[in-house]
């Protein structure tokens, strides 16, 4: 049998330690994926995480991200709900719905049925700012 050459590593002198805690102890890591390298990386504490370790905490704490992912839909739905135009309209339909209550006027303070807004005639809204 021939020497092996200096330069080789031999793997009699490796050891491997199965006892040893890894290094990342984050109760919710934010993981960051460097695809060229095929790394995770911990944001937290900066450790390397093993890419598979890292797939199944993501999978085992997938009630999380969903809870993320349905804050962001319903801030989404409230956004494009939202038009300034019809807060004064949502306000009175809140205060009308299934009351027994109606409004009064303004200026004279006199009580109407909401219906005789819709039946009344309108104007331009420069007519009201002339005022």
């Amino acid at each position: 049998m021939s020497e092996l050459p200096e330069k080789v590593l031999r793997f009699d002198i490796a050891r491997v330690n199965y006892g040893r805690r890894k290094i990342c102890r984050c109760l919710n890591p934010h993981y960051e994926i460097d695809a060229q390298n095929r790394l995770v990386v911990c944001n937290d504490c900066g450790a390397i995480i093993d890419p598979f370790d890292a797939l199944v905490d993501i999978a085992e704490h997938y009630e999380r991200i969903e809870r993320w992912n349905q804050a962001a839909l319903d801030q989404r739905r409230e956004i494009e709900n939202y038009k300034p135009r019809l807060l004064v309209i949502r306000e009175l339909e809140k205060r009308y719905c299934g009351q027994k209550m109606v409004p009064r006027c303004p200026h004279c303070g006199k009580p109407f049925d909401l219906k005789e807004i819709a039946k009344g005639s309108w104007c331009s809204r420069r007519f009201l700012e002339e005022k």
